[in-house]
């Protein structure tokens, strides 16, 4: 029980992890496309 618990919060871990580094790489990537801040949701 003790170790899919712990699993469960790995992969929730490295999955938020891997999502906030995806939209701070697809910022990046979209200021210097286009010389603005990317849209935002509202």
């Amino acid at each position: 029980m003790l170790r899919k618990l712990l699993w469960t919060g790995l992969y929730a871990g490295l999955s938020a992890g891997a999502t906030m580094a995806a939209r701070r790489a697809a910022s990046k990537m979209w200021r210097v496309a286009t010389g603005e801040s990317p849209p935002m949701k509202r």
